[in-house]
C-alpha cells in the first residue's frame, strides 16, 4: 500500500525573515494556497509573534505600508482560523506581556503619530487584528485600558473629514467592532470613557448603514449600565431617534428594531437610497431573498441575513459595468471581488456578476436616481488614479505633443478619446471589452476594494487600436487609410474639445458648490461657536455656583472644627488642673506618711532602748549573783582542801 503523501508545512519564520519588499507577495502566496493553513501552521504564527511584531516595527520605520499590512494579515488569519486558534492566540498574548506592550506602541505610532494614512490597508489590518484581540475574555480589561481611548480617537479622526468618511468604510467599522467587543461583558470598560457623544456624532454623519447599526449597538450596550449616556448625546441625534434608542428591547426583536431606527434616521437623506430587493444572486448562487440594498455615493450595502446583520459591501470602484434589465434585474459585473464573494465568483463568463432583482416600480425609481452617476464618477476617479500612477509627472497643463506620422497620429487621437468613450459606455450600462486581469496582480483581503488598487492595463485603448487595425485593413490604398485615420482623429479631437468645454462647465459648477459649502461651513461654524460659547458660559456659571457652595461648606466645616478644638482645649485644661490638685494631695499625703513613719520609728527606738537597758541590767545582776556563788564555792573548796592543823 503506498504511503500517503506528506504535507510540506510552511515555516512562518522563513516567511517573515524575508526582505520587506518580498514579504507581501510571500504572505499573499501563503494565504491563497489551495490548502488552508493547518493547526501546526497557525500555531507557528503565534509562536513567531515577537518576530512578526519586530518586523512590523521595522516596516513602520521604513514606511513600508505593504509589508506592515502583510504581517498583520498573518495575525488576522490566525485569529480567524477557528475557535481553538482564537483562544490560543489570546492566551499567547496574555502570557507574554511584552507582546501586548509592543502592540500598544505600534498602535500609538500608527494612530496618534499618523505613521500610516488613516484609511491605508496597513491601518485597516492593524485595527482588524486588534478588534479580534479585544474579544478575548482574558485580555478584555487590559485591552480596554490600552486601546479604548485610541479607538475613540480613530472614530473622531474619521468623522473629522466627512468626504473621506463617506468614501471609506473599513476603518470605522473595525474601530466600532473593537469598541463593541471591549464593552461586551465588561462593566469596567463601559465606564472608561466619560462621554459617548462621539459615537452619536459618527452615526448621524455616516452614510454607512452597517456602521450606523454598530453605533446603535454600542450605545445600547453602554446604556444598559448607564442610562445617563443619553443625556450627553442631545443635539447629535434627533430627539425621536434618542427616544427610540431608549426604548430598544433586550430580546429577539432587537436587531429589527435597530434596523428600523436606522431607516427612520436616514429617511429623506439624498445620500442613502434604500431599495427593497426580491432576491440577490451572485454567480448563480442565491445570497438572500426579501432584503434591502442601500446605495451611497461610493458603495452599495446589501443585507444578507436578518439574524446577525451580515452584509456584502461593494465599492463602485470595483465595478466593471452595470446593466439594467427590463424584468427588474440590475446586473453588476465586478472587476475585483469582495472577500465574502471570492468563493462564489470567478473570471469565468457569467460568474463575475452580482444580480439584484427589483420590482418594476423600484427599477423605474432606480433609473431616475443618481446611483448610475455615482458609479460613473467612481469609475472615472479610478481611471484617473491609475493614469496618475503610471504618469506621476502628468499635470493638467501638459504641452502639446510634437507632430507624429499619420498612423501614430491616429493612434494618439484614439487614445485621447478613451476617457470619454469609457464614461459613455459606463453611463449606458455597456461594458467596454477587457482582457483577463494580470494573474500576478494581488487583491486586497479586506472586504471590498483595496485602499490603493493596483493598476490594470487600459483595455479600452487596446480595443480602439483593434478598431484602427480593422479600418486599415478595409482601406484599399495607404492614402485612403491615412485619410480615414486623419478624419477619425479630427473627430476625436473635436469630441475632446467638447468634453473639455463640459469639464470647464462642470468645474465652474463644482467651484460654485464648493463656495456654497464653504459659506455653509462658515455659517455652521459661527453657529456652533456661538452655541458652544453660550454652553460654556452656562457651564462656567454652574461651576462657579458649585465652587461657592463648596466654599460655604468648607467655611462651616472650619468653624465647627474650631468650636470642637476649643471644647477639647477647655477639657484638657480642666484635666490638667485636676492632675495638679492630685499631685499636691499626693505630696501632702506623702509628707504626712513620712512624719508618721518617723514618729513610729522614734517610739520604737525609745522602747527598744529601754528594753535593752532593762535586759542589760537584769543580765548584770544575774552575772553578779552567779559570780558571787562561784566565789563562795571556790572559797569552800579551798578551805576543804587545806590540811587541818
Amino acid at each position: 500500500m503506498p504511503r500517503p503523501p506528506t504535507k510540506n508545512r510552511i515555516n512562518m519564520h522563513d516567511i517573515v525573515e524575508q526582505p520587506l519588499s518580498a514579504i507581501p507577495d510571500a504572505v499573499d502566496a501563503v494565504l491563497r494556497r489551495p490548502e488552508p493553513l493547518d493547526e501546526v501552521e497557525v500555531q507557528s504564527i503565534f509562536f513567531e509573534g515577537s518576530f512578526i511584531l519586530l518586523r512590523a516595527e521595522e516596516a513602520l520605520s521604513a514606511k513600508d505600508g505593504n509589508a506592515f499590512c502583510a504581517l498583520f494579515k498573518l495575525f488576522s488569519e490566525g485569529f480567524a482560523h477557528g475557535e481553538a486558534s482564537f483562544e490560543e492566540g489570546v492566551r499567547a498574548m496574555a502570557q507574554n506581556e511584552s507582546l501586548l506592550q509592543t502592540l500598544v506602541v505600534i498602535f500609538r505610532v500608527v494612530v496618534e503619530q499618523e505613521a500610516l494614512p488613516l484609511h491605508s490597508a496597513g491601518t485597516v489590518e492593524l485595527i482588524h487584528m486588534l478588534s479580534s484581540l479585544c474579544d478575548g475574555a482574558a485580555l478584555k480589561d487590559k485591552c480596554g485600558a490600552a486601546f479604548m481611548r485610541g479607538f475613540a480617537k480613530v472614530l473622531q479622526r474619521v468623522n473629522a473629514s466627512a468626504e473621506e468618511a463617506r468614501r471609506h468604510f473599513h476603518v470605522q467599522r473595525g474601530a466600532a467592532t473593537a469598541l463593541i467587543n471591549l464593552v461586551k461583558g465588561s462593566k469596567q470598560n463601559k465606564q472608561r470613557l466619560a462621554s459617548w457623544k462621539f459615537v452619536a456624532d459618527c452615526c448621524a454623519a455616516s452614510v454607512d448603514v452597517f456602521f450606523q447599526l454598530q453605533c446603535v449597538e454600542l450605545l445600547f450596550r453602554v446604556s444598559r449600565q448607564n442610562k445617563d449616556v443619553f443625556l450627553h448625546i442631545g443635539g447629535a441625534l434627533p430627539p425621536a431617534t434618542i427616544e427610540e434608542l431608549r426604548a430598544l428591547p433586550n430580546d429577539g426583536t432587537l436587531l429589527s428594531r435597530m434596523t428600523l431606527l436606522i431607516e427612520h434616521l436616514n429617511d429623506g437623506r439624498a445620500q442613502v437610497l434604500r431599495y427593497p430587493l426580491k432576491e440577490v444572486v451572485a454567480a448563480e448562487t442565491t445570497l438572500a431573498s426579501s432584503t434591502n440594498a442601500y446605495f451611497t455615493p461610493n458603495y452599495v450595502i446589501v443585507m444578507i441575513t436578518a439574524a446577525n446583520a451580515d452584509n456584502v459591501t461593494i465599492p463602485y470602484r470595483v465595478i466593471r459595468s452595470i446593466t439594467l434589465g427590463r424584468d427588474g434585474r440590475v446586473i453588476v459585473r465586478l472587476e475585483e471581488f469582495p472577500v465574502k464573494l471570492e468563493v462564489l465568483l470567478s473570471r469565468t463568463a457569467g460568474m463575475d456578476t452580482v444580480t439584484f432583482y427589483m420590482s418594476p416600480e423600484e427599477l423605474a425609481a432606480f433609473k431616475q436616481s443618481p446611483v448610475r452617476q455615482w458609479i460613473v464618477e467612481a469609475l472615472q476617479r479610478r481611471k484617473e488614479e491609475q493614469r496618475q500612477q503610471y504618469d506621476p509627472q502628468h499635470t493638467s497643463h501638459t504641452p502639446p505633443p510634437p507632430p507624429l506620422p499619420a498612423s501614430a497620429a491616429a493612434t494618439s487621437g484614439i487614445a485621447a478619446a478613451t476617457a470619454s468613450t469609457a464614461a459613455a459606455a459606463a453611463a449606458a450600462g455597456v461594458s467596454p471589452p477587457s482582457p483577463e486581469a494580470d494573474a500576478a496582480r494581488k487583491k486586497a483581503r479586506v472586504e471590498g476594494a483595496a485602499v490603493a488598487p493596483p493598476y490594470a492595463a487600459q483595455p479600452t485603448v487596446a480595443a480602439l487600436l483593434h478598431v484602427v487595425d480593422a479600418l486599415v485593413e478595409q482601406a484599399t490604398t495607404p492614402n485612403e487609410a491615412q485619410a480615414m485615420l486623419l478624419q477619425l482623429r479630427r473627430l476625436m479631437e473635436a469630441r475632446k474639445e467638447v468634453q473639455r468645454g463640459r469639464s470647464m462647465d462642470d468645474l465652474g459648477d463644482a467651484m460654485q458648490r464648493i463656495q456654497r459649502c464653504v459659506d455653509d461651513a462658515r455659517r455652521t461654524a459661527t453657529e456652533d461657536r456661538t452655541a458652544w460659547h453660550l454652553a460654556m458660559v452656562e457651564e462656567l456659571e454652574r461651576v462657579e455656583g458649585l465652587v461657592v457652595a463648596a466654599q460655604d461648606k468648607t467655611a462651616a466645616g472650619v468653624e465647627q472644627l474650631n468650636d470642637d478644638l476649643k471644647k477639647v482645649k477647655s477639657s484638657n485644661q480642666a484635666i490638667n488642673e485636676r492632675i495638679a490638685c492630685m499631685d499636691i494631695e499626693l505630696k501632702q499625703t506623702l509628707e504626712e506618711l513620712r512624719e508618721e513613719e518617723q514618729r513610729w520609728a522614734s517610739e520604737i527606738h525609745t522602747t527598744c532602748m529601754r528594753d535593752a537597758e532593762r535586759i542589760e541590767s537584769e543580765v548584770d545582776q544575774q552575772l553578779v549573783h552567779r559570780s558571787r556563788q562561784t566565789a563562795l564555792l571556790s572559797d569552800y573548796t579551798r578551805q576543804s582542801a587545806a590540811p587541818h592543823h
